[in-house]
């Protein structure tokens, strides 16, 4: 009687894990933001950085990541 009981609670204990653990799975994945096409990423002249297009600093064919790093290349 005490080995079946013992088998039956593993059993039980098993099967609220596996049932936890699918509900914790389905609320992370409610949670999870969606992702956004951002466009095509560029890399800044100045330090290289990767940003958004149109977050782009534009001087002629040079695109930046902002205005003082576009200044900071036209002093150099």
């Amino acid at each position: 009687m005490g080995l079946s009981r013992l088998i039956l609670l593993i059993l039980l204990g098993a099967l609220l894990y596996r049932l936890w653990k699918r509900w914790r799975l389905q609320q992370m994945n409610r949670r999870k933001p969606a992702i956004h096409d951002q466009g095509h990423m560029l890399a800044c002249a100045h330090c290289g950085m990767y940003f958004p297009e149109q977050d782009a600093v534009r001087d002629g064919t040079q695109v930046y990541c902002c205005p003082a790093h576009r200044d900071a290349q036209r002093k150099t």
